[in-house]
């Protein structure tokens, strides 16, 4: 069967919570990213003790370390998996050998990253996505079962590791002679290097700083890519036995995840925080690090917290399914959004464009997260009414099915 006879997804063919889900997510990973685009190099792992002077931004330091850091790379690593497995069965469905197609969508993406790393924000995650989609081809014809046997068994294995290493690097920290002198490290002078850079440097002096961050960044992805792989693993386990194509039959999973997830997830991220916000104050770096390596672990159990929730409230309120059909609609555009995030606060907060950077509070750094996201989703309504995809959907389809897609509604 030729590449060329397959098709993409049609609009009647799409599963809107997941739309939606991936909508709301959008403004999670915005949330996040925030603080790198705002004020510190990529390279840096935690905000400078300054930044926290103020009481409103201690909080929301604490907010947005409990309920947001990584919370939400792992639902959006969670969607990729699933719509992979939703893409293989439609495929199959159809007759068709998905291997090929899959690799090819891949490749493209991969190209896509790897641009985007390079030439616009180097904390991209899609070139990583791509690297462990063809991990997940390994898995397209496992069964369920044993699907769900290795993400219990990696996540177990990845658990032990960090807890274990973070446990004994906590340990050390506070029984030790240990050097606080704060945001120090084997990365310090990129870390600077960089600050200085993104603040001050026209557009070729920040891209030649850019090309070894990305490079830099490309060793430090190693120690998420494990639950980057676990989530996809997860994803396709849903998509195999049909969960959001049938919300209303796995009520009874999705009530097991937000009960486990958010008790769990709550406790255990609010003690992190809390945890990390005192290594801060502290300047004492092993302390950070230790309660970084735990969070790790934690992250993604609140992520599945989420993910249960949303789809408990999905089935039980049909009025949360119509008010967020515009956020579904930016989930529909998500590689557009996503990539746009970068453009956007690149330009606000960079030497090139209006050189915002270290300028914004960390609150002040939330209040734009969401108005960014809202500017997003109007933007959205406003494209898909004119329009069958994005416009890097639409570029992502193209090249993955080798022929040109329909982009204007008929």
């Amino acid at each position: 069967m030729q590449l060329d006879t397959a098709t993409p997804v049609g609009e009647r063919e799409r599963i809107h919570a997941l739309d939606a889900l991936r909508g709301i997510a959008l403004l999670g990973i915005l949330v996040v990213n925030m603080s790198s685009f705002k004020g510190l190099s990529t390279l840096e792992q935690f905000p400078r003790l300054e930044s926290l002077a103020q009481p409103i931004d201690a909080a929301t330091f604490l907010l947005i370390q409990g309920l947001f850091s990584g919370k939400f790379y792992p639902i959006f690593a969670f969607l990729f998996g699933l719509g992979f497995g939703l893409q293989m069965k439609r495929l199959q469905a159809r007759t068709l050998n998905p291997t090929r197609v899959m690799l090819r969508r891949l490749a493209t993406l991969l190209i896509i990253g790897a641009l985007h790393g390079l030439f616009i924000w180097t904390g991209d995650v899609l070139f990583l996505y791509a690297i462990t989609g063809m991990v997940l081809l390994l898995f397209r014809n496992v069964r369920p079962s044993v699907i769900l046997g290795w993400v219990i068994g990696l996540w177990g294995l990845q658990a032990f590791l960090c807890l274990s290493c973070g446990g004994l690097t906590l340990w050390w920290a506070s029984v030790g002679n240990v050097d606080e002198s704060g945001q120090a490290g084997f990365f310090a002078e990129y870390i600077e290097q960089g600050r200085r850079t993104y603040a001050q440097g026209g557009y070729w002096e920040a891209q030649q700083f850019r090309f070894i961050e990305w490079l830099l960044m490309l060793t430090n992805a190693l120690f998420f890519a494990p639950d980057v792989l676990i989530m996809f693993l997860l994803g396709l386990y849903f998509s195999k036995i049909g969960v959001f194509e049938q919300l209303e039959a796995h009520r009874r999973l999705l009530g097991w995840l937000a009960v486990a997830g958010l008790l769990l997830g709550l406790a255990s991220n609010a003690l992190i925080a809390t945890g990390l916000m005192s290594a801060l104050r502290a300047k004492n770096e092993l302390l950070q690090y230790g309660w970084l390596t735990l969070s790790i672990v934690v992250g993604p159990l609140l992520a599945l917290g989420y993910i249960g929730m949303f789809g408990l409230l999905w089935t039980s309120l049909p009025a949360l399914q119509r008010l967020l059909t515009p956020v579904a609609a930016a989930g529909r555009m998500a590689l557009t959004n996503y990539l746009m995030q970068s453009v956007v606060c690149t330009l606000l907060f960079y030497g090139y464009g209006f050189g915002l950077h270290g300028k914004v509070s960390i609150a002040e750094g939330l209040a734009l997260s969401v108005l960014i996201w809202a500017v997003q989703v109007a933007l959205s309504v406003l494209w898909l009414s004119r329009f069958q995809y994005g416009p890097m959907e639409w570029l992502w389809r193209t090249l993955t099915y080798g022929q040109r897609i329909a982009l204007r509604r008929s």
